[in-house]
Order: C-alpha cells, then sequence, then structure tokens
C-alpha cells in the first residue's frame, strides 16, 4: 500500500490491488496488527476532508429488500429517496454556510496532525481528551486503524470496498453498548472491540497492542465521533433550513458521553446452574415464551424463525443490517452473558432494534439462557427444540 495526499485536505492509503473477501481478512490483520517502535505522525498541512458523501435525515419506514452492495454504497443511499426515506448532498449545500461549519470545527478539533478538543468544563479532561492523550492516539489509529476506518472515521478507507462497512463514527452512534440506550459505548466498550475484534468479520483482534495503546485507540475514535456527529448535526441543521449552536452542540454531546461512563453496571448473573439444570431449563422455557410474545418489539419480530430468516433493517447510515441467526454458535457483539443481556436490555438503536426497559432483569436473563442455548439442539428442553428445530 503508499499513501498519497488527494486534495483538500484528503489523505488516503491506497491499495496497489483489490484482493477478493477470502484473501483480504487475513492480510489485513497482519497489515493491522503488525509495526513496532515510533508511530507514524500525520504531516502538518493536512486537514479532515470536508464531508463528500450524503447525509441520512430519515431511513425508509419498510424494511430493506436487499443487502447492500459495497461497490453501490453511494448510489444505494442516494435510492434512499425514492424509497420514502431523506437524503441530503451536502456539497449541494450554501457553500458560506459549509464553510462556518468547516472554520468551526477546525478551531474547535484541529487537524490530524494536532487534535484537539476545544470546550468549557472539565468533561475533555475526564474522557481523556485531551491534546496529548490525542496526539499519541491519532499515530496508533494511522497506523491500524485508517485502512478500514479512513482519516475522518467515515467507514470509507480503501479497504472497505470489498468487505463489509467498516463503523462509521460521524453520527456518535455505535451498535454494541452496555451502559444505556443512548447509542453511545462506555470507553470500556470501544476497548473491548478493539481487543477481541468482532466475530465474523473483517473487524480483527488487537489484543496485541499493549493495554495503554487500545486505551489511547478508543479514545481517538471517541474524539473522531465526537467531531463527526458535532459536523453532521450542524450540516443537517443546514440542508433543513435552521441553525445550529456548534458550541452548544459540542457540550451537548461530550455530556452524553459522559452519561454512558456513569451509567450503571449490568446487574450480576443469576445462579441457574447448568444448562441441564431444571432452573436453566424453565428459564429457557420463560425466555421462548418472551421471544415469540405477540408484540410489535418482539424477538421474532425480526429475527423471524430464530434469525434463519430475518428481516432485513435501516441502520442509521443507510446502509442496511441482518439480524443476527441466533441459532449460529457466533454472535458478532460476543456470545458472553453480560454481551447478550446488554443487547436484549439496551437494543441497538443504530439499526432499530428495540431497548427493553419494561423487562425485569429476570425476563432478560431468561432470554439470555434461549439465545444461548439456541445453537445447541441438546441444551434445549424437548418441547423448547421442538419449536426451535421443528422436524
Amino acid at each position: 500500500m503508499t499513501a498519497r495526499h488527494t486534495g483538500r485536505g484528503r489523505f488516503r492509503v491506497a491499495a496497489r490491488a483489490a484482493l477478493p473477501v477470502a484473501a483480504l481478512a487475513p492480510v489485513l490483520l497482519i497489515a493491522l496488527t503488525a509495526g513496532c517502535g515510533k508511530q507514524p505522525e500525520y504531516p502538518p498541512n493536512f486537514t479532515f476532508p470536508s464531508r463528500a458523501d450524503r447525509l441520512v435525515l430519515k431511513l425508509p419506514d419498510k424494511p430493506a429488500a436487499a443487502v447492500n452492495d459495497p461497490n453501490r454504497r453511494n448510489d444505494e443511499i442516494a435510492a434512499l429517496d425514492s424509497l420514502g426515506g431523506k437524503t441530503a448532498d451536502p456539497v449541494g449545500l450554501p457553500a458560506d454556510e459549509r464553510a462556518k461549519v468547516e472554520a468551526f470545527l477546525k478551531t474547535t478539533f484541529g487537524t490530524p496532525a494536532a487534535p484537539t478538543v476545544v470546550a468549557e468544563g472539565e468533561a475533555v479532561a475526564r474522557l481523556k481528551l485531551t491534546a496529548a492523550h490525542l496526539a499519541e492516539g491519532g499515530k496508533l489509529f494511522r497506523a491500524k486503524c485508517q485502512q478500514c476506518h479512513n482519516l475522518a472515521g467515515d467507514g470509507r478507507g480503501t479497504s472497505s470496498a470489498t468487505i463489509p462497512f467498516p463503523r462509521d463514527y460521524r453520527q456518535g452512534v455505535f451498535k454494541f453498548v452496555t451502559g444505556n440506550a443512548s447509542g453511545k459505548p462506555r470507553r470500556a466498550d470501544l476497548v473491548r472491540v478493539i481487543t477481541d475484534g468482532l466475530a465474523a468479520t473483517p473487524m480483527p483482534s488487537f489484543a496485541r497492542l499493549h493495554e495503554g495503546e487500545r486505551d489511547l485507540l478508543a479514545g481517538y475514535v471517541t474524539y473522531l465521533a465526537v467531531r463527526g456527529q458535532v459536523e453532521f448535526e450542524g450540516l443537517r441543521a443546514l440542508a433543513e433550513g435552521r441553525a445550529d449552536d456548534h458550541a452548544a452542540r459540542v457540550k451537548t454531546v461530550l455530556a452524553e458521553w459522559e452519561q454512558a461512563e456513569a451509567a450503571a453496571a449490568l446487574p450480576a448473573e443469576p445462579d441457574d446452574g447448568e444448562p441441564g439444570a431444571p432452573k436453566y431449563q424453565e428459564a429457557v422455557r420463560r425466555g421462548l415464551a418472551l421471544f415469540t410474545a405477540k408484540a410489535d418489539n418482539s424477538c421474532v419480530s425480526c429475527h423471524g424463525e430464530f434469525g434463519r430468516k430475518p428481516v432485513l433493517r435501516y441502520e442509521v447510515w443507510g446502509t442496511v443490517a441482518k439480524p443476527a441467526n441466533l441459532t449460529d454458535t457466533t454472535l458478532k457483539a460476543g456470545s458472553r452473558p453480560e454481551d447478550v443481556f446488554a443487547r436484549v436490555r439496551f437494543g441497538v438503536p443504530a439499526v432499530g432494534m428495540p431497548a427493553h426497559p419494561e423487562y425485569t432483569d429476570r425476563q432478560v436473563w431468561d432470554l439470555v439462557r434461549l439465545v444461548r442455548s439456541l445453537p445447541y439442539p441438546g441444551k434445549l428442553p424437548e418441547d423448547v427444540r421442538g419449536t426451535v428445530y421443528p422436524k
């Protein structure tokens, strides 16, 4: 791969040749985890690129018809307008107003070589978004993450055309959180994804990095997400013909990240014994009743036939998500009891998976018992097995 400057402050890593998906994952793993010694620095004249891809302002109300083609990402997002959604081309917004947004972003968030967060109060220090933290995190991001997530964290790195879309941080929304239903993760959530990767996706594990390095990367991802959300909301306001107080927006977004950090810990897992124990099996039965309940937000409404016939959902980025096949042994966000609990309790707002604050902790744990047993017919009570795996 070679690095090049593409004008207007853009910085990208160009691949010499396209690789098939099957061959790309191991190459990415080697490229992203390799390297030692001094991390590369961004040239001082680089600036973050102006956003040129469409803003998704409203998603279609109906389920998606098909998963995305990575090579037609822009066209498919533009087509949302004809499907009942609404998008806006930022390039078509008034140039003088866009320039004001960009000037505020540069003043408040600096450049890739000198990232910063200029805001009143102590939130910047509490979230470890100081210039010193960000400078080191930015170097690591360039070396380890930029190939997929790109300079501004838009998920449009040079590898993104041949793999499922890397996360776009610019709306400040993440899928897998353990603190609340706002879409903001705890720093520990980001560190865990960086450490473990995401199963069944090209997102690799960075467990070989030092703990401090993984924490610095999580901080830099947070920085890109804060900057990106301020940019998104500013451009959204222009597209909708209203004003947005950018400085107030920065404070609001930082407060949301602090709220996620302050959220209560997950409740302790109850002792239901081993999967074959009577108490555990009764929990599975109760979980099945909740899963198949006739309600708009029931699990079966999206995970048809326990995920074997899923209902495709639009994501906030305008892309399409396929609800998990829960009879598979691997779940993207992890299969630990606490992972499943968090998905049920807080949902996945980015893809429209609802939170379930109305369930008691016991009910959520019942669903956890069911979901973790679904891939293993022999661990299911006979009556449940007949429902999940009919002859």
